[in-house]
């Protein structure tokens, strides 16, 4: 029966109709020496590659099984892998991993910015910060994602971390999605304790009593329709802030984004951590001179904000 079976394999193969498992090959790709807290360190990835097949496609044929952050004596002090999966002659889905030195004014470490493929067109990154705690390397939480990026000075340059004055610490800024704008959300990196966190939570009186809302700095694109519309301007952000103001805006108004206020939402989790808003966003603006508060996707629409993502 054994031999049977393996005769209807073999035959099988020979007319096309079981195609064989394509060939795996493993190979390793290094980066540093990255100086940190007084150490060397190097990054290693290990890689899994697939044959080219008829029309391969670059960004499912290889994908990286495992990263390890190794010290000057070889040793892996940290590791982390990824599972992957074959479909024909291709990854179903593919993980890459870069490396890079994170620079602040009271401490520097280590950064990994994972990226997923497919993904959603602002998904699929995450990132993960490790610096000298307690006189050894460690990451200072899971990774971190977000439906946006990590903002940076320049395309390309090195994520050089901002100072908050306010709070005498290094901030690493991230672009996050609001569904309409980006908000640029700062994360406070202790070096002394190893971790990063919110850089502030904020808290309101409002008419049910105690809610979160954090003032963040805003990006955001405008493209107008044309036609002349209005705009409901709020005191304050909150339906119940008092009367609005209306505003006319027409194809030439001057408007301007100043800030906008949400809560900000942290949820922790054995895989990372998550890092968004709450979807009621409030957007403070300037039309023609007038300010005032909107939130609903009528008044974002009639600014030049359409949802999008």
């Amino acid at each position: 029966m054994v031999r049977i079976l393996l005769a209807a394999v073999v035959f099988a193969a020979a007319f096309g109709q079981v195609k064989p498992e394509p060939t795996i090959s493993t190979f390793e790709r290094s980066a540093g020496p990255f100086a940190v807290g007084g150490h060397s360190y190097r990054v290693t990835v290990q890689v899994k590659q697939l044959p080219a097949g008829k029309n391969p496609d670059p960004d499912f044929q290889e994908t990286v099984s495992a990263v390890r952050i190794r010290d000057e004596a070889g040793r892996a002090i940290f590791q982390r892998t990824f599972p992957y999966k074959v479909s024909g002659d291709r990854f179903e889905e593919t993980t890459a991993v870069h490396s890079e030195i994170l620079k602040g004014r009271s401490g520097s470490g280590l950064l990994l910015t994972y990226g997923v493929v497919p993904s959603t067109p602002l998904g699929g990154q995450s990132w993960q910060v490790f610096g000298v705690a307690g006189g050894k390397l460690r990451a200072f939480a899971g990774p971190i994602s977000t439906e946006g990026e990590l903002a940076r000075q320049a395309s390309g340059t090195p994520p050089h971390m901002a100072w908050d004055e306010s709070l005498k610490a290094d901030v690493l800024n991230f672009r996050v999605w609001t569904g309409n704008f980006f908000i640029i959300v700062p994360l406070r990196v202790d070096w002394t304790m190893g971790s990063i966190r919110p850089a502030y939570r904020c808290w309101k009186i409002a008419g049910h009593g105690l809610v979160e809302a954090c003032r963040f700095r805003v990006e955001a694109e405008r493209r107008p329709e044309g036609g002349l519309t209005f705009v409901r301007l709020f005191p304050q952000a909150g339906e119940n802030a008092g009367i609005p103001l209306h505003a006319v805006i027409k194809k030439d108004s001057a408007v301007e984004f100043i800030e906008a206020e949400a809560a900000l939402q942290w949820e922790e989790s054995a895989e990372g951590i998550g890092l968004g808003v709450s979807e009621d966003v409030w957007l403070k603006v300037r039309i023609d001179g007038k300010e005032g508060w909107i939130h609903s996707q009528e008044d974002f629409q009639a600014v030049g904000l359409p949802q999008a993502g």
